[in-house]
């Protein structure tokens, strides 16, 4: 019987890292939940408390939807080309400059 669902929330690919690791150690894991263990593994580009608060800040500080906020803390775009491909920047008010400085934010917490 599926569970109930209590709520719903994106998080960053570090975030499901640490608490797919916590669950394995506490038993053991579906075929699924090892399969996103691996990705999860394999693409994480920052540690989770630091996921948490760059996506915090994309937020707050360049009013860009969670949504948005997550996929750029997965896919930890270095240049502006490839941030630009994540963001619909038609419909956003996102200058060059806010756009350098969202790269370079990411840039400097990548591990």
């Amino acid at each position: 019987m599926p569970k109930e669902i209590i709520s719903e929330e994106e998080i960053t690919l570090p975030q499901v890292k640490k608490l797919l690791t916590q669950r394995g150690k506490e038993g053991e894991l579906s075929f699924q939940q090892s399969i996103t263990l691996e990705h999860a593994t394999s693409f994480s580009r920052m540690a989770p408390a630091v996921s948490v608060k760059v996506v915090d800040k994309l937020i707050s500080g360049y009013e860009i939807s969670r949504a948005q906020a997550v996929q750029i803390v997965n896919i930890a775009p270095t240049t502006i080309e490839e941030l630009k491909s994540i963001l619909d920047t038609r419909s956003s008010s996102l200058t060059d400059e806010k756009l350098i400085e969202i790269v370079d934010l990411i840039v400097k917490n990548r591990s």
